[in-house]
């Protein structure tokens, strides 16, 4: 079992970026025409092996991050990097406030919030850059930035129930269990 968690902490990955590409395709009755709803499904999963399986010294979350995103540039989106690195730059920065604060529901909340947030517009800036896009300030966080933000915090809240508990047994098995 202690070898096969990271294979199954893939598997869950790559399910997740299936359903993101679902789900992209699906319209959701109770949005608004204009607005852009995009689901960062595989990022709250991989905060979540941040808060709650990660190490010091384990950069799971961030090479599954590289992988996996990677594979979300490739088959989504027109321009490759953009995904692999808002995802892997707020990991890393998760990361690095989780050396100071504590794994529970509310930090979890909160890291959800703000990195669901800090992702999208970083991925908004660097396609703005790029000029892929050139929507305002006001036309993004208006019709993108809340819509997004409020449907990845309910799919978080749902990860969180699903996953949270399983990631940390998961973390003794994996990191402190003598086998």
């Amino acid at each position: 079992m202690k070898r096969m968690i990271p294979f199954l902490i893939a598997l869950i990955c790559f399910l997740l970026v299936i359903l993101e590409g679902t789900l992209a395709q699906v319209s959701l009755p109770f949005l608004k025409d204009e607005w852009i709803n995009v689901s960062h499904f595989l990022f709250i999963f991989l905060l979540y092996v941040t808060i709650f399986f990660e190490k010091e010294s384990t950069y799971y979350a961030i090479a599954l991050s590289i992988i996996f995103s990677l594979i979300n540039d490739i088959v989504y989106t027109d321009v490759i990097g953009v995904y692999v690195f808002a995802y892997t730059a707020v990991l890393y920065a998760a990361r690095v406030l989780m050396k100071l604060l504590q794994s529970n529901f509310l930090i979890a909340l909160l890291m959800t919030a703000a990195g669901v947030v800090v992702t999208d517009i970083l991925i908004f800036f660097l396609y703005n850059i790029i000029q892929v896009h050139v929507d305002s300030w006001s036309v993004y966080w208006q019709n993108r930035l809340i819509p997004t933000s409020i449907w990845n915090i309910l799919f978080g809240l749902l990860i969180y129930l699903i996953f949270a508990k399983k990631l940390t047994k998961w973390s003794y098995i994996k990191f402190e269990r003598a086998d």
